[in-house]
C-alpha cells in the first residue's frame, strides 16, 4: 500500500472512537512522522469537528490536557500567517484550536460553580445566562464568624463585636468599626503560644472579611473555613476550604488547599477550594496554581483567566487522576456574584442556582442526581430572603422539591415529605 493510498485521517478518526486493529495502530504511528507537528494536529482538529459528540466516554478524562500549550501553538500559527493570509483566515485557525481544545475535553465550558462527587455540572463559558446585579457588597459591618482557638476554645465574633478579640502569644485578633477581623503582630514582652493555628469559620447565611498581618483581605463565603498559623512565618500563608474573594498585598501570599496550593503577590481572584477541586478567577495580577499530585502548576496573569484542579475518573479506571488547566475569558463579576446584597439570575440552569443557594442557606441535597439537568431558572434573590423564597423559586421552574429535615430531595420517591404547596400560597401572601 502506497503512502498515497492511505487515508490517514480515517486513521485518526478510528483511533479517537478506540476502533484501530493493532495493524492500523502500527501503520498511523508510520504515517504520522510524514508530517510537522502543526499538519497533524491540525488534521486531527478537523477530524475532531467533523466528530461532534461522537467520542467515548472514557477519552475526555484519560487525557490530561496543556491548555496553555494548545494556545501557544495557535498564536504561533497565526503568527505565521501574517504574511499571507487576510486577518479573517487568521481567526479561523485561532478559532479552529479552540473547537478542538473544547471537543477534546470539554473543559472549555467549565465555569466557578461547583464540582460535587456526586455529580460535575458545567455551564458554557461565555454563556450570558447569570447576570451580575451592581447593588454594592454585603456590608462588611455585617461580619461574623467563630474563632477556634486551640482544641476546643470557641469564641463567637458577632457584628456588633469592636475593639480586641484575642491575645495568642504576639498575634492580636481585633474587630474594626467597619467590621474587619483583623490579625496584627504586636511587639511586647507576649509569651509564647503553645497554639499552632487559629481556625475562622462561617456558617450559613454568614460572610467574615478578614485582614492578614501582611494587608490581604479576605472575604469568606458561608460554610467556609480558614486556618491561619500562630507562628510567624517569611511568607504568609493560609489553608482554606470553601469560597473566598482575595486581594492580596504586595507581599506573597500562599493559600493551601486540599488539593493544592495558590501563590499570589498584588493580585485579586475569587476562589473556591473543595476536596474534590480548586479553582479560582483571578481579576487582576499573576498567580500560580500548583497541583501537588502532579507536581507541576499553572501560571495565570489575564483577567478573566480561570484556573481548576480537579480529580476526574476514567472509564477505564476507578482511580481519580487530577487534571489541572487554564482557559481565558471567565467573567469575573459572575463569580463573585455571592457577594452582592442582590443576586440576579437569568436561566440559569437549576444545578448552578441550589448550588450557589445551598451554601448560602444551609441546607444539603439529598441525591444531586435527581435534581433536573434541563431546568432553568429565573429570579432575583436577596440576600436576607430566607429559604421559603429559593423553594419558591425552584417551584416556580417547574420542579418539585421535597424535605426531611433540612434535607432537600428531587427524587419522586420522596413525595410523603414534600413540601405542602399551602405554605408556597401562604408565603407569597
Amino acid at each position: 500500500m502506497g503512502h498515497t493510498d492511505i487515508n490517514i485521517k480515517e486513521l485518526i478518526k478510528k483511533q479517537l472512537l478506540e476502533q484501530l486493529t493493532v495493524e492500523e495502530e502500527k501503520l498511523l504511528e508510520r504515517e504520522k512522522i510524514r508530517y510537522t507537528e502543526d499538519e497533524y494536529e491540525l488534521m486531527v482538529i478537523e477530524v475532531l469537528r467533523g466528530l461532534g459528540g461522537q467520542l467515548p466516554k472514557g477519552i475526555l478524562q484519560d487525557w490530561q490536557p496543556d491548555v496553555d500549550a494548545i494556545i501557544e501553538k495557535a498564536k504561533a500559527l497565526k503568527a505565521e500567517k501574517e504574511k499571507v493570509v487576510k486577518v479573517q483566515k487568521e481567526e479561523k485557525i485561532y478559532l479552529a484550536v479552540a473547537v478542538a481544545a473544547l471537543l477534546f475535553f470539554g473543559l472549555a465550558t467549565l465555569i466557578y460553580f461547583a464540582l460535587r462527587q456526586e455529580v460535575t455540572y458545567v455551564l458554557p463559558a461565555g454563556n450570558n445566562s447569570l447576570h451580575f446585579a451592581n447593588d454594592g457588597d454585603i456590608p462588611s459591618e455585617e461580619s461574623s464568624c467563630m474563632l477556634l482557638v486551640g482544641k476546643s476554645t470557641w469564641i463567637k465574633v458577632y457584628p456588633d463585636h469592636v475593639g480586641r478579640i484575642k491575645q495568642v502569644g504576639d498575634l492580636l485578633i481585633s474587630r474594626t468599626k467597619e467590621g474587619v477581623l483583623k490579625i496584627e503582630r504586636r511587639a511586647g514582652n507576649h509569651e509564647a503560644s503553645t497554639i499552632a493555628n487559629l481556625e475562622i469559620h462561617t456558617e450559613a447565611r454568614q460572610q467574615c472579611v478578614l485582614e492578614t498581618e501582611d494587608g490581604t483581605r479576605i472575604r469568606m463565603n458561608a460554610q467556609t473555613w480558614v486556618r491561619y498559623p500562630i507562628q510567624k512565618r517569611d511568607t504568609s500563608y493560609i489553608d482554606l476550604i470553601g469560597e473566598a474573594y482575595v486581594v492580596t498585598s504586595e507581599k506573597t501570599f500562599i493559600i493551601g488547599t486540599v488539593k493544592g496550593k495558590v501563590t499570589a503577590t498584588a493580585s485579586d481572584f475569587v476562589i473556591k477550594a473543595e476536596k474534590e477541586s480548586t479553582k479560582i478567577v483571578l481579576n487582576n495580577g499573576k498567580l500560580d496554581l500548583y497541583a501537588y499530585s502532579l507536581k507541576k502548576g499553572k501560571k495565570m496573569y489575564c483577567p478573566g483567566d480561570l484556573g481548576v484542579l480537579m480529580a476526574t475518573q476514567s472509564a477505564k479506571s476507578s482511580i481519580p487522576k487530577d487534571t489541572l488547566f487554564r482557559m481565558e475569558n471567565m467573567d469575573f463579576e459572575i463569580a463573585k456574584m455571592w457577594t452582592c446584597k442582590v443576586r440576579i439570575y437569568k436561566n440559569i440552569p437549576l444545578r448552578a442556582f441550589v448550588e450557589e443557594m445551598s451554601r448560602w442557606e444551609g441546607f444539603t441535597i439529598k441525591r444531586w442526581d435527581c435534581v433536573p439537568k434541563n431546568k432553568l431558572v429565573t429570579a432575583s434573590v436577596h440576600y436576607r430572603s430566607d429559604k421559603q423564597e429559593v423553594y419558591s423559586t425552584i417551584r416556580d421552574a417547574g420542579v418539585l422539591l421535597y424535605e426531611e429535615r433540612g434535607m432537600l430531595s428531587f427524587c419522586p420517591e420522596d413525595k410523603k415529605n414534600k413540601i405542602a404547596m399551602s405554605e408556597r400560597r401562604k408565603y407569597h401572601e
